[in-house]
């Protein structure tokens, strides 16, 4: 049985972050266990394959969870101390105009390489197709039953991340050994993903792709704006994915989206009346010009009128109340297997400060596997590299 000090069960971001960390001070005696056939399959699809790491517009409002838990995390990991450390392994940044951070190559496969010939070049041992199926407490640490089979252990990282993107082995079954353990897992839930819908006023629009900013009924604080893409079975894009970070998971949910930001409601009344005044317009053509052809032939629909009735000034009044709260009942989301996040996990009242168990001496929990999850644009891995920097630094604290 080979043994080691560290064991890291998981190759994702939090992963290979907290094994490169490692791997300067204890080298050879770190293992990862991956169960895919090859490391970091998820972190090459962030940011569409671009690499999106962290984000220059940091808040804590950016985060779901336990307050204090995250920031904590933050104060130990500053974004500053992730980037540099980024640096020293030979990824450089830079950031767009919405603070978005990539690799300057813009390759998500970048980071790849580079965390893996930072953490190789120091002895640290990397295993693959070695899922791991059972964790038992022994004298010293841990035995860790594996398809490539068994490991010892002194300190157990789980960098296993929820239950997002089972296409690259993310299915949440790792959360067993941690209920082994003795942990709880709140409810998981997918997050950062296109939301299905009522499709009868929807009809035709798959593909449209429209700025605009969404709501859920009654809680006008839980708010979006973006773009706005139509699908086969309800709407995704920027917006949306942003909203389902933040949506109740109670369905069916009323959401209302307003198709013109920039306008107030009285600007747009104004605008549709002079126009219904001015001249003899079909309904449909008093929309034309305003807002996409097939969401105008829907609003006909919804307030049923017909594309070649007259436009009047009644029709044009219904028309902009319509465009500024378009109603949208959401019956569900695309899930886990198109979800870029999960939301629940372990609790955090489970983990302390430094995200050590609080049911198992030297096991520490990192990354999406907490209860933890943030907003689109970066956020997500931010928080994987920021958790995988405080487990690393209270090992290294012991040794």
């Amino acid at each position: 049985m080979n043994s080691y000090k560290v064991i890291i069960i998981g190759g994702g971001a939090s992963g290979l972050f907290v094994a490169t960390m490692l791997g300067k001070k204890l080298g050879g005696q770190v293992a990862i266990l991956e169960r895919n056939d090859r490391v970091g399959k998820k972190l090459l699809a962030t940011g569409n394959g671009q690499g999106n790491i962290g984000n220059e517009n940091f808040s804590l409002s950016c985060y779901r969870g336990d307050q204090e838990l995250i920031s904590s995390v933050f104060e130990k990991a500053p974004q500053s101390k992730i980037l540099a450390f980024m640096q020293s392994i030979g990824v450089l940044t830079s950031a767009d105009d919405r603070g978005r951070i990539y690799p300057i190559s813009r390759q998500a496969s970048s980071v790849l390489e580079m965390l893996r010939s930072a953490y190789l070049s120091q002895g640290v041992k990397e295993i693959v197709n070695a899922e791991v199926t059972a964790i038992n407490k022994t004298q010293g640490g841990y035995i860790l039953s594996s398809k490539a089979g068994e490991f010892f252990a002194q300190n157990v990282i789980f960098a296993v991340g929820g239950k997002s993107g089972n296409g690259f082995g993310t299915d949440g079954s790792a959360f067993e050994l941690l209920r082994s353990l003795g942990h709880s897992v709140s409810p998981l839930f997918p997050s950062l993903v296109a939301l299905k819908a009522d499709m009868t006023f929807l009809k035709n629009l798959k593909g449209a792709r429209i700025e605009g900013k969404i709501w859920v009924d009654k809680k006008p604080n839980i708010c979006e704006k973006g773009d706005v893409l139509f699908t086969d079975s309800g709407i995704s894009g920027d917006s949306t994915f942003k909203l389902s970070a933040r949506i109740p998971q109670k369905f069916p949910c009323k959401c209302y989206i307003d198709f013109l930001p920039s306008f107030t409601q009285e600007a747009l009344d104004e605008l549709l009346v002079v126009k219904a005044k001015a001249h003899r317009f079909t309904s449909l053509e008093l929309l034309i010009s305003v807002v996409h052809k097939q969401l105008a032939k829907n609003i006909l629909r919804m307030i049923g009128v017909g594309e070649n009735t007259p436009s009047d000034v009644a029709v044009a009044v219904k028309c902009a109340k319509v465009i500024k709260g378009f109603p949208i009942t959401v019956v569900g989301t695309a899930g886990f297997g198109v979800s870029q996040v999960t939301k629940g996990g372990i609790p955090a009242k489970e983990a302390s400060m430094n995200l050590e168990s609080k049911f198992a001496h030297s096991v520490y929990i990192c990354g999406e596997a907490l209860d933890v999850d943030g907003d689109c644009g970066g956020y997500n891995l931010q928080w994987a590299f920021a958790s995988a920097t405080v487990v690393a630094q209270s090992i290294l604290q012991r040794s």
